[in-house]
């Protein structure tokens, strides 16, 4: 115990920080013991059953002990439309055991992983929290060959305090960061040269690239800035470099590995860097307004977002002193949650604002769950600024004094670059008490998941802020009338407090000349296309626009078979219907923005039952006809007998319509959609 106590003791003595607790036991000794938990239990003065419940409840901790290594092979829809059965496979092989378990000498644990939300990169492997990109099997003896050199632990440690009290940090020009912000620097290198470093980008040997680039500038003497920034958007490009003139065009350079940067530097010293025809395409469909930044900013350094605009819009916002005023103009705009409910945002906020009770709470939903889904991940590395200021006005509009950034306990990149960005946030004063000098304050921190679909769910996402297992909660009363902590609360996600900023300086106009009045949609594209990555469009385009146009359509000569639109919570589309528009509430609805398209190596029946499987094994429990139904369902499928179609269309509606919360109640949508776009394959 006493161990125990060391980790625990800078933790308040209060349930809400369990999952914190738990983090930080299990970054220590790598799983949670019996006596961890205990440990747990008696600081945070929690009954011990409960923080069992909890534990058990939440799929990121370990209630085994691992291997002195853990290899994890992603095995969701993506991942296998590129192979990840056969890496899978060849993993068994050399190790001599089957998937979820551990080698006799006790060196590795082996794991089938539901998703590493690194799908633009598939298949994916996770060595030692680690992710490697694009493995195939044959890469697997060398991979595996190599891993007792490796030493990241799986769980980075967490504060309790989310990143209070870190030491300020000067910006690159040796000055501190001021209301204003600091001015331009009046000499300019001829040239940055941007290094996308997101989490695609370094599991694809993006650090070899920035490392070597970095020391042959040294070497030539060069007056060349080299920057890790986060990706724009391009995974299937990675490693990439943008090249980044005063006096021209950016220029993106595809695939530059280690080896290729000396013929780079070689054509930036001749002016010869051509643009790259992919690149145009890749482009040419996009309306990039929320992802304008990424892959051109550096995420570390707020001097570099005031430049280019960052926090604007929450000065005059604060200077003028009318929150009601951006309620009016989000609402005007039309603003909707771009989670996959569609709400409007501004409904949210001014019941939250006109709510009695105090303090009141804004939780930025950062979890993203959902296997598939990608593309919050990359706005939080690409521009966390951004993010940030979207946060603060939504705070501001509801009357919120606190903030709680909510990421996923395993999006260790995204958490990084949001923590350096918030603590650079406070320093210059836009963060904290009488914000600008005004009488508004407002506190921020960062809190960390431990997995769950569920937490997709809004209600559900309270519970575990509340250190309870996740799940939904009745409604009403709604959050904005009593949410976490029994106050009011907002909850949005990372896109949607992406757009704020863009609509209150250029007004709803803007966004409603935009995709037929419903703006723009970041989408995650991946499986079997020539160029996944992050997309942003307008919205009102088909999924021959996303795929063909901007995904490069199939990378060989297998034909798509079929598109999951939306993750476990979307629907299989026929290719019959890729002429469609995507539009909330229309017949194909963009639901969260994930597209992963498959091949005839990858058979219908078998992507429902994955789909399925997922949901059934992450109902929290908690209805029965979610908990009960999607195992029954799943079952039917699996029986050896004829599939009996009209029995499971009238069990899926059961749980389609009876299951408590939304994510209960799309459980059942995969299934529905494949027996009608499908009906001899299911």
């Amino acid at each position: 115990m006493p161990e125990s106590y060391d980790v625990l003791s800078p933790f308040p003595r209060d349930r809400t920080w369990l999952l914190p607790a738990l983090h930080a036991l299990q970054h220590r000794d790598r799983w949670l013991s019996p006596e961890s938990l205990s440990a747990a239990a008696d600081h945070l003065r929690v009954p011990r059953s409960e923080v069992y419940g909890v534990a058990t409840h939440y799929p990121e901790f370990r209630l085994r002990r691992p291997g002195r290594r853990v290899v994890r092979v992603c095995v969701g829809l993506s991942c296998r439309a590129r192979g990840a059965l056969d890496v899978l496979a060849a993993c068994e092989r050399r190790l001599g055991i089957g998937a979820d378990a551990t080698t006799t000498d006790g060196a590795v644990t082996l794991e089938r992983l539901d998703c590493a939300f690194d799908c633009a990169v598939a298949p994916v492997v996770e060595v030692e929290g680690e992710h490697r990109g694009r493995v195939h099997a044959g890469m697997v003896d060398d991979m595996l060959g190599a891993i007792d050199q490796a030493s990241a632990p799986p769980h980075p440690a967490l504060s309790p305090s989310g990143g209070e009290g870190s030491a300020p940090l000067p910006l690159l020009s040796g000055e501190r960061v001021g209301v204003r912000g600091p001015e331009p620097t009046s000499t300019l290198p001829q040239a940055t040269l941007m290094v996308g470093a997101g989490t695609c980008g370094l599991a694809v040997g993006a650090a070899d690239t920035l490392h070597a680039l970095r020391e042959e500038v040294a070497r030539r003497g060069l007056a060349l800035r080299v920057m890790a920034v986060g990706c724009n958007g391009m995974c299937w490009a990675a490693p990439l470099v943008t090249v980044l003139r005063p006096d021209a065009e950016p220029r993106v350079v595809p695939h530059v590995s280690g080896s290729g940067v000396a013929a780079l530097l070689d054509a930036i010293a001749t002016g010869a860097v051509p643009e790259h025809p992919a690149v145009a395409d890749w482009l040419r469909g996009q309306r990039r307004e929320l992802m304008s930044r990424c892959g051109v900013i550096d995420p570390g350094d707020i001097g570099d977002a005031i430049r280019r605009g960052s926090y604007e819009q929450w000065k005059r916002v604060v200077a003028e002193g009318r929150p009601e005023q951006v309620i009016e103009t989000v609402r005007q705009a039309g603003l909707r949650g771009r989670g996959g409910a569609y709400f409007q945002a501004a409904l949210k906020w001014e019941g939250a604002r006109r709510a009695a009770g105090s303090p009141k709470h804004l939780i930025v939903n950062g979890e993203e769950g959902e296997p598939g889904i990608f593309k919050d991940r990359h706005l939080m590395e690409g521009d966390p600024h951004r993010l940030l200021e979207g946060a603060l006005l939504a705070a501001y509009a509801a009357g919120v004094s606190h903030v709680i950034l909510y990421i996923h306990g395993e999006a260790h990149g995204a958490a990084r670059v949001m923590e350096r960005a918030l603590a650079q946030a406070r320093e210059a004063g836009f963060v904290g008490d009488r914000v600008l000098g005004s009488a508004f304050s407002v506190a921020m921190e960062i809190r960390r998941g431990a997995g769950g679909f569920v937490l997709g769910e809004e209600t559900a996402l309270m519970e575990s802020l509340e250190g309870r297992r996740a799940m939904p909660r009745p409604k009403p009363p709604f959050p904005t009338e009593a949410g976490v902590w029994g106050r009011p609360t907002v909850i949005n996600n990372v896109e949607t407090l992406f757009t704020v900023p863009l609509i209150v300086g250029r007004g709803a106009g803007w966004w409603t000349g935009l995709g037929g009045g419903h703006g723009t949609k970041v989408f995650g594209l991946s499986g079997h296309l020539a160029r996944p990555g992050v997309i942003e469009a307008q919205l009102g385009l088909t999924l021959r626009d996303l795929l063909e146009r901007i995904g490069g359509g199939s990378p060989d000569a297998r034909p798509l078979t079929a598109v999951a639109v939306g993750g476990p919570s979307g629907i299989l589309v026929h290719p019959r219907r890729l002429d469609e528009p995507l539009v909330p509430g229309g017949g194909l609805n963009p639901g969260t923005g994930g597209i992963a398209v498959l091949h005839g190596g990858v058979r219908v029946a078998d992507a429902v039952r994955v789909l399925l499987d997922f949901n059934t094994r992450e109902s929290c429990g908690k209805c029965t006809p979610c908990r009960e139904g999607t195992a029954r369902l799943r079952d039917m499928l699996d029986g050896r007998g004829p599939v009996d179609q009209p029995a499971i269309a009238a069990l899926a509606e059961v749980v389609r319509l009876a299951s408590l919360c939304g994510l209960g109640q799309a459980a059942p949508l995969s299934l529905l959609s494949a027996l009608a776009e499908f009906p001899g394959e299911v």
